[in-house]
């Protein structure tokens, strides 16, 4: 009779070295966000994707804001965004400045700002949709106060488009492991 020896030390060998071998470096969220980072656009590139979104969304206030993307250094090393009052020297400067470490930090701003500062909501048609009637219009813009408003984000990256969505299925891959896992959620399926 053959006897089988236990595989048990080469498996915890196997599962237990990603978790050793991460915290040698970084940690593997610190080396994705490093990853993402190097990939990032250009400021100009950003900045210019923000300008668009304020085109299209409020046509006429383009020039009433300026974008600025920022190093993570203004943010304690996250991601942040920044809404100060612009220093007005003429007539058409822009009355408030945005800053951010992506542009879609720079758009959060934003949207801070029309929320917070001018009671305005963006959002998507199935929850209120665009409601900016309270928007006071270009050239009397609400001030923030004084010191400017920071919002830091608790988390290392921010995306558009969260992935929680409508949707009923769920899927995820666990890279440690290489696992793939797969839901269906039934509590969305229509009864």
């Amino acid at each position: 009779m053959t006897m089988i020896k236990p595989k048990l030390p080469l498996i915890l060998l196997f599962l237990c070295y990603p978790f050793a071998h991460s915290s040698q470096s970084r940690g593997p969220i610190e080396d994705l966000v490093n990853r993402l980072d190097s990939q990032r656009s250009s400021p100009q590139v950003q900045e210019s994707a923000a300008r668009g979104v304020i085109e299209r969304l409020l046509n006429g206030y383009s020039s009433s804001f300026e974008f600025k993307i920022v190093s993570k250094d203004v943010c304690g090393g996250g991601s942040c965004f920044r809404i100060d009052n612009y220093k007005k020297s003429r007539q058409n400067d822009p009355e408030i400045v945005i800053k951010g470490t992506t542009a879609v930090e720079i758009v959060s701003g934003l949207h801070w700002y029309l929320k917070y500062s001018c009671g305005g909501h963006i959002s998507w048609d199935k929850t209120g949709g665009v409601q900016i009637e309270s928007i006071p219009p270009p050239g009397s813009l609400p001030s923030v106060k004084a010191e400017g408003v920071i919002i830091r984000r608790p988390v290392p990256w921010n995306y558009y488009q969260n992935v929680v969505t409508s949707s009923c299925k769920f899927s995820a891959v666990f890279p440690p492991f290489g696992i793939l896992f797969y839901q269906n959620l039934n509590f969305c399926q229509s009864k």
